[in-house]
């Protein structure tokens, strides 16, 4: 017969292993296991960290998603389909800019600011998460974080690095990793096939000067850059100095003696007045015997303006322009995982 102190400290023993057990059945299942509070109810939230370091507790996998830009917008349409975007932006669908026209025909709201996202459309759309650039304004970001809303800050994209990034961190947000990896997988296969073909032209190549509304866009640091690049062709903005944020002025455009100029192709809605920006650009006595005048080549801005997944057809669009059709471009479209 067993002694009651003795019957005591064998159960005991197998209770501590059952413990032992259990923990490790959970920790064998990730840092996401769900929960129950002393209401019963399971707790599905989880956290993760932004690009500027802040932890963002995410109550469950959201499902009304709403995000700043349409660079954004794009970025997300790679990890997740159009039903869990409940607005994106009204460049969207003007097929001159945008990837995503097909993508985001039926997605109900579109925003009209390039900026900001209105309080009061935040409020009345009651998003899961708010997806938002490094250049939002801080207020933006405290605002809705205090309304309760969880706010995701991603990179700001300026390299191609940047667009792995933030979808590697869209895909552990909206808890889709595997279609952030698939898309990036397809990303950087493109970029390979980008290499190999153009690894035969040698430099010096073609210096390509953009014309742009954006006067201190396309200098060294930006994305332009890195296109150009990456499609060799010499960046007349970088070439002669200037950065991302600084203004080219008519003595660097003339100092650049560019090969060809880039501009918009025309827009079938010109409520910017770009084309008469070209005109008057191009009209310039300043730049009178420079050899660009005689090669302007239209580019559609969806090539000239890209910081998504899809920046592979941005480099094609820009190779072909300058070394003629070496891409076939036919079969462009969004870049997903799902």
């Amino acid at each position: 017969m067993f002694k009651t102190k003795e019957i005591s400290k064998f159960i005991s023993f197998l209770f501590l292993i059952s413990s032992m057990l259990l923990s490790i059945l959970v920790c064998g299942c990730g840092g996401k296991t769900a929960t129950h509070d002393n209401s019963g109810k399971t707790d599905t939230s989880y956290t993760v960290t932004d690009s500027q370091g802040t932890k963002i507790r995410i109550p469950k996998k959201p499902v009304r998603i709403i995000a700043q830009s349409m660079t954004f917008d794009t970025l997300l349409l790679g990890v997740v389909p159009p039903e869990r975007l409940v607005a994106c932006n009204i460049l969207c669908q003007k097929a001159d800019s945008s990837f995503v026209v097909e993508e985001t025909k039926n997605i109900p709201v579109k925003l009209t600011m390039f900026n900001y996202i209105p309080t009061d459309t935040v409020l009345k759309l009651k998003p899961d998460i708010i997806v938002l650039p490094g250049t939002a304004k801080p207020e933006m970001i405290h605002t809705f974080r205090d309304l309760g809303f969880p706010v995701l800050v991603c990179k700001s994209v300026n390299n191609i690095q940047d667009v792995r990034d933030n979808l590697t961190l869209l895909g552990e947000a909206l808890q889709e990793e595997k279609a952030a990896e698939k898309t990036i997988a397809e990303m950087d296969r493109q970029l390979e096939e980008i290499h190999k073909t153009l690894e035969a032209k040698k430099k010096p190549w073609p210096v390509g000067m953009l014309v742009s509304q954006m006067t201190s866009y396309g200098g060294k640091g930006s994305m332009f850059d890195v296109l150009c690049t990456e499609a060799h062709v010499t960046n007349g903005i970088a070439h002669v100095g200037i950065h991302s944020g600084e203004k080219l002025t008519k003595e660097l455009v003339i100092k650049a003696d560019p090969d060809f100029f880039m501009v918009s192709a025309p827009l079938k809605t010109d409520n910017y007045i770009s084309e008469e920006f070209k005109k008057e650009f191009l009209s310039d006595p300043a730049y009178k015997g420079l050899r660009a005048l005689n090669n302007i080549v239209e580019i559609p801005n969806k090539y000239l303006y890209t910081n998504s997944q899809n920046c592979v057809y941005a480099i094609k669009g820009i190779a072909n322009y300058a070394y003629g059709n070496i891409f076939d471009l036919k079969e462009e479209k969004l870049i997903k995982g799902y």
